[in-house]
């Protein structure tokens, strides 16, 4: 499956209707305790230091063509593929590692594997003296003396090579079971003839399917990238392979005309749950309703949670992923765990008829969450995913002609263009804190003194407008793509400059949503700090505080006899908020940056209220299991006894209303996973249809609330 299939899928703006989900049962399904439904957590193959060094020694060996180097790089990949990198480029690396060794020894015509598949992988990276595996090793390490020209052009070639070298990786089934895969999809009744193989990529499942179904099949290889269906076309017309049809599709429409027999989904069901927004997900399922039969199957290839240690850092539970696609008209046909990371789920499709429930195991005692139709019970999803919208940039545009060339007019359109979006698109998100931005721009003299009356939106001004809106121009410009720059050098060739980079766009974007001037219009803030059970003189640590809105807040509160601890992952949040408490002379803010798994405060055990404002969310879907034990062992660590651990996070809403822009998580996760740490649910209050309040204690009995 190619990554950039999954990301044209989930960020495209779809407009089609929605399938009509199976009206069915209430589901009740069990929860894992301390574990997670889902993760969508780190880059699936990161660069290491580890994975450097062996990159450099492979290069050197293959360039100077020293079979002594090149054994000493494979010993060194063998010794770290299964603890660091199950999945990931070691294992190809090695055994295309061990195929130029062997050309060394017996000639390159004899080292060809005899399997179709596997020999244009062999030629592909090692024909040439090796060209395409040197350069996949100078593109994705950064090793030898590789040269970057043209960045944009760097990055779709590495990630072309990296797609290739990844997935149709020859001992790919080691970790993915394919002889099982395919066992499966042959076994089936009646015989399978038509297959559409959805994010094909470069054809690693399509190719196998196509022989092992034989004469007469046809497996319908879809994938949005042109890049990946040509070079499937050229190797299926290279090596006379059968069966196979490369289709380019669209982000809403795998464009196969003919009603197929079976669609596979391989590595991309845990994104649609838990990423794309729920229209886009709607779209898709009427779009693979449209190409499948009455009767017909859909396989769905995907990760388990292997004890905290998935497969590319993500996974879905098999019994969520069933719920959900009975809800769409599947019904379960059989459920097979394939290893410790990979399990294979056949369900059919029950139209015309209604489909069979499936049935799950709830133990007494077991806490259970219900799944009443076809959305997720958590979505992780992206900013990007619902801010940008034509309307959207649009009203970015304005606004950014509006502060380059001082245009009022630019302005107030920004202003009325916002005021317009906003409430069909736009609920919870930056548009408001823009829309304010450009009122203040447009304003009069007494507008804008009223506008920044609150200090805490005078000093959003400032940070935004210092250097004649050096960050605001230049935040448009790179997040809307408005003649955004290329990236630079720096920024293509070194993974630790990427990250930095990648790191300050988003706390500014997470400095434009935390400090939004508008907040208390949507939010509804006041509300959350009247129901704080949070007094004079108590000790509160605002964990994942951002840049301060609530700590602010929380000062005043507590008065100079308390304490607030501000927590935060981003430097510049710890530093921006630092510099405001120094310059308004507040004494009893201690800002410190934290980790992903865990902080600590300087007087643990004294803390009346740990509090967390829509971050939940990331520890129960995006942190590891170690990482989430860790933080979670730090908040316990840093409560006094009978303190309150508070939460505040968003939740789906009923069809009409307009979700909050970003996340979800229903309320019933939340209290599950706390109570298997040993928390007590206090009580819960929604603050908006999109937000909710819930309190827990932990230790000894709290007092009971204000």
């Amino acid at each position: 499956m190619s990554r950039r299939f999954v990301l044209f899928w989930i960020m495209a703006a779809w407009l089609v209707l929605p399938l009509v989900a199976a009206a069915g049962q209430v589901l009740e399904v069990p929860l894992p305790g301390k574990a997670s439904i889902v993760r969508l957590g780190a880059v699936p193959d990161p660069v290491t230091e580890t994975g450097r060094a062996i990159a450099q020694s492979l290069f050197e060996g293959l360039e100077q063509q020293d079979p002594a180097s090149v054994s000493a790089a494979i010993d060194r990949l063998a010794a770290v593929v299964g603890r660091e990198n199950v999945g990931g480029s070691y294992s190809a690396m090695e055994w295309l590692a061990k195929g130029w060794l062997r050309a060394q020894e017996v000639g390159v015509e004899k080292a060809r594997p005899e399997s179709l598949m596997d020999r244009a992988y062999f030629d592909y990276f090692l024909d040439e003296d090796a060209a395409n595996f040197k350069e996949y090793l100078q593109r994705k390490y950064a090793v030898g003396d590789f040269k970057v020209t043209d960045p944009a052009q760097h990055m779709d070639r590495r990630t072309f090579l990296e797609d290739m070298l990844m997935f149709n990786n020859p001992v790919r089934s080691e970790w993915d079971s394919t002889e099982r895969v395919v066992e499966t999809l042959v076994g089936l009744q009646p015989p399978i003839k038509k297959v559409i193989d959805v994010g094909a990529g470069f054809g690693y499942f399509s190719q196998r399917f196509a022989q092992a179904l034989g004469d007469g099949a046809t497996v319908f290889a879809v994938d949005t990238q042109d890049t990946y269906v040509e070079a499937l076309k050229k190797t299926i017309a290279d090596y006379g392979i059968r069966g196979v049809r490369p289709i380019l599709s669209t982000a809403d429409d795998v464009k196969v005309e003919e009603q197929t027999d079976l669609v596979f989904i391989s590595s991309l069901y845990h994104v649609l749950y838990a990423w794309s927004q729920p229209r886009q997900r709607d779209a898709f399922m009427a779009t693979l309703d449209r190409s499948l039969r009455p009767g017909g199957y859909l396989m769905i290839l995907d990760n388990r949670d292997n004890q905290g240690a998935s497969l590319h850092n993500s996974f879905l539970s098999q019994d969520f992923a069933i719920a959900q696609l009975y809800h769409y008209g599947y019904e379960l046909v059989k459920s097979e765990d394939l290893s410790a990371y990979r399990y294979l789920l056949v369900l059919r499709k029950a139209a015309p008829e209604a489909p069979k429930p499936p049935v799950y195991s709830v133990p007494e005692g077991t806490p259970a969450i219900q799944v009443r139709g076809p959305d997720s019970v958590v979505h992780i999803g992206s900013l990007d995913s619902f801010d940008i919208t034509p309307s959207g940039i649009a009203a970015a545009k304005l606004l950014l002609k509006a502060l380059t060339d001082s245009d009022v007019e630019s302005a107030r359109a920004a202003a009325n263009l916002y005021a317009a979006t906003i409430p069909a698109e736009n609920f919870g998100g930056e548009y408001t804190a823009l829309q304010w931005v450009a009122e203040y721009v447009s304003g009069t003299e007494e507008e804008r003194q009223a506008l920044t009356k609150d200090p805490l939106a005078a000093e959003f001004l400032a940070y935004l407008g210092a250097d004649d809106y050096q960050r605001l121009k230049g935040y448009l410009t790179r997040k809307y793509k408005l003649d955004a720059p290329d990236l630079t050098v720096e920024e293509a060739t070194d993974e630790k400059n990427r990250e930095i980079g990648i790191v300050r766009r988003q706390a500014l974007e997470d400095f434009i949503l935390f400090n939004n001037p508008r907040r208390e219009f949507w939010e509804k803030s006041s509300r959350i700090m009247e129901l704080l059970p949070l007094r004079p003189g108590d000790t509160v640590v605002d964990l994942g505080s951002g840049p301060g809105y609530f700590s602010f807040k929380f000062s005043d509160r507590v008065g100079p006899k308390g304490v607030v601890y501000s927590m935060d992952t981003k430097q510049t949040h710890i530093d921006y908020l630092t510099e405001i408490a120094k310059k308004w002379g507040v004494e009893n803010i201690r800002a410190s940056v934290s980790s992903t798994d865990g902080f600590e405060i300087s007087e643990p055990g004294s803390a009346d209220v740990v509090f967390m404002c829509s971050l939940y969310h990331i520890i129960y879907a995006v942190s590891s299991q170690s990482e989430r034990d860790g933080m979670i062992a730090s908040i316990i660590k840093a409560l006094k006894p009978g303190g309150r651990f508070v939460v505040v996070d968003n939740g789906p809403v009923d069809q009409g209303k307009l979700p909050y822009h970003g996340p979800y998580i229903r309320q019933e996760l939340i209290r599950a996973q706390l109570e298997a740490y040993g928390f007590k649910y206090e009580s819960s209050e929604q603050i908006i249809p999109q937000r909710y309040l819930m309190v827990f204690s932990h230790g000894a009995s709290a007092d009971a609330l204000p």
